[in-house]
């Protein structure tokens, strides 16, 4: 009854002043509004140490591949890219909005027909093909791919456009290669090259027509073939072939379609036997020529014959929208950062508030009263001790739920009952507010004035929430640095609220994080309020 009797009064004389009591509630949450508004959508996230691909996928064409879409090649060639991250949209809109608000650099959007165009690359002469290169690279226009880019951020969008470049000249070539190799065998390739390609005619030919065509004009040829039936035929035979090798051995340059024929005999199925065997004889010089490289693989590795080489392979995600919405930004992910860091930032300077109640008593001569009436050391220390730990509480509270009322933050996982998200966060809030009172306390016991209190209380205080992380996200430190964190209380507190309030909604916390962070805290309330115990004087 006599600790309530005081905590009461104490309790009275700290929220009688309610314009104090309001800037206590009000100031931290001015400061959370205010930096939610200025701070962007990255505020408390580590920066990227990776190159990131934002890309929306409306391709609905099929490649002549694999019979997939060839958006889909042209993302696994991105996945196997080291240092890269892609985030995938689900729709043009969105990319739009992030071009226009500054947030990406650049958006890479596969046109519905995307693979329609591919298809039609080709080194060939055909109807309808498209040759995709120019000399920087490749028209991702004519191919029907598109990049939209933030003029402002012109350096950023045009290593993108380089990355996708060298990602399109890897899927594009190989299969424009492939296919022409496949058409060597091809009666289309063998008829030019059988126009294109002219022989020298040997001599020996040209004097055995010659030869031949004299003897066949010999009168006594003439006069014996008459008396003779079986030499008659064999001069025939010879007639037939002088009217196909005679006209051919005339000529000093004789076309290799002709050979072909003269060879074939004009025979149809043998001439188109010919013909393939040329084919096959062509790409089997040429693999052979070019016995490095795989001609027919259609893909990079294929095409190069080589593995997977580098670093570790990009990294995919889904789109998520952390920005928030409306005037206020809710929802935004800087929130599940701002609110804790600034309730326990200020949840410490109470210390203030309780180093001058004692300051303010002790010079008005109501402890040396106290300690006289039939108070024990203890029950005056509590008495005095609760206002200010009902108030840290109060604080914590408030801001927690102002948090989620007014900006949307989340208290936890989705899949966790409201009961079980208020009272993991409870427990923080006092174990916090332990700490934050035990070294309210020992300030009150060093102190002897209002400067002193100003002194010991609000420079350690600025100081311990500047490496705690409560200004600085932890994530924004150097590495060596964050391991300072944990020489504070505010650390330890932060620690434990990063876990429970991750941005991800999906994530579930590490309970052991948490538990351990509040013994910690404890322990540094217990451990200041033991140091205070010996220090304070109440005289």
């Amino acid at each position: 009854m006599r600790i309530w009797i005081l905590a009461k009064k104490d309790l009275r004389l700290l929220l009688r002043d309610r314009v104090a009591a309001v800037l206590l509630l009000g100031m931290p949450l001015l400061f959370i509004l205010i930096l939610g508004l200025l701070l962007g959508e990255s505020f408390g996230q580590k920066a990227d140490d990776t190159l990131r691909i934002s890309i929306v996928d409306l391709d609905r064409g099929k490649s002549l591949l694999d019979g997939k879409p060839w958006s889909q090649a042209v993302l696994t060639d991105l996945k196997e890219t080291p240092n890269l991250r892609i985030e995938i949209l689900s729709d043009r809109e969105p990319g739009e909005r992030l071009i226009r608000d500054h947030s990406r650099a650049a958006v890479l959007v596969f046109e519905p027909d995307f693979s329609d165009q591919m298809n039609r690359c080709s080194f060939l002469n055909t109807q309808g093909s498209i040759n995709p290169f120019h000399r920087e690279g490749v028209y991702l226009d004519k191919v029907r791919l598109t990049l939209l880019k933030d003029p402002s951020q012109t350096s950023t969008a045009s290593i993108i456009e380089q990355v996708v470049q060298v990602t399109m000249l890897r899927v594009t070539l190989p299969f424009m290669i492939g296919r022409a190799f496949e058409n060597l065998s091809a009666p289309e390739f063998i008829a030019l090259l059988g126009e294109a390609v002219q022989l020298p005619m040997p001599r020996d030919l040209k004097e055995m027509v010659e030869g031949a065509q004299r003897l066949l004009d010999d009168p006594r040829v003439k006069i014996a073939r008459i008396g003779s039936p079986k030499l008659n035929a064999e001069l025939k035979q010879m007639e037939s072939k002088l009217k196909t090798f005679g006209p051919v051995a005339k000529k000093p340059r004789v076309k290799l379609g002709e050979m072909i024929e003269l060879a074939s005999a004009k025979d149809p199925k043998q001439a188109e036997h010919f013909r393939a065997s040329v084919g096959e004889g062509v790409q089997k010089a040429l693999k052979e020529q070019f016995k490095k490289y795989d001609l027919t693989g259609k893909t990079w590795a294929d095409l190069t014959k080589s593995k997977q080489t580098g670093g570790a392979p990009a990294e995919v995600q889904e789109y998520e929208e952390r920005g928030g919405s409306g005037l206020l930004r809710r929802g935004a992910h800087r929130y599940q950062v701002l609110v804790p860091s600034y309730t326990v930032m200020f949840s410490f300077f109470l210390v203030l508030t309780v180093g001058w109640v004692f300051v303010a008593e002790r010079r008005q001569g109501t402890l040396a009263r106290l300690r006289a009436a039939p108070l024990t050391r203890a029950e005056i220390l509590l008495g005095k001790l609760l206002p200010c730990f009902a108030v840290s509480l109060g604080q914590g509270v408030f801001l927690l739920t102002a948090g989620r009322l007014l900006f949307g933050m989340r208290w936890g996982p989705e899949n966790w009952s409201f009961a079980e998200q208020a009272g993991w966060l409870l427990l923080v809030v006092f174990c916090t507010s332990l700490a934050a009172m035990g070294l309210a306390l020992l300030v009150a016991a060093l102190a002897r004035s209002e400067m002193q209190v100003a002194i010991f209380g609000a420079l350690p205080v600025l100081v311990l929430a500047l490496i705690g992380g409560c200004v600085l996200p932890r994530e924004m430190m150097p590495e060596q640095t964050q391991k300072l964190s944990l020489l504070t209380p505010q650390g330890w507190a932060l620690d434990a609220y990063r876990e429970l309030l991750n941005p991800l909604a999906t994530y579930q916390p590490n309970l052991e994080i948490v538990l351990r962070a509040c013994a910690v805290l404890s322990g540094f309330g217990v451990a200041f309020l033991l140091l205070a115990w010996r220090l304070l004087r109440l005289e």
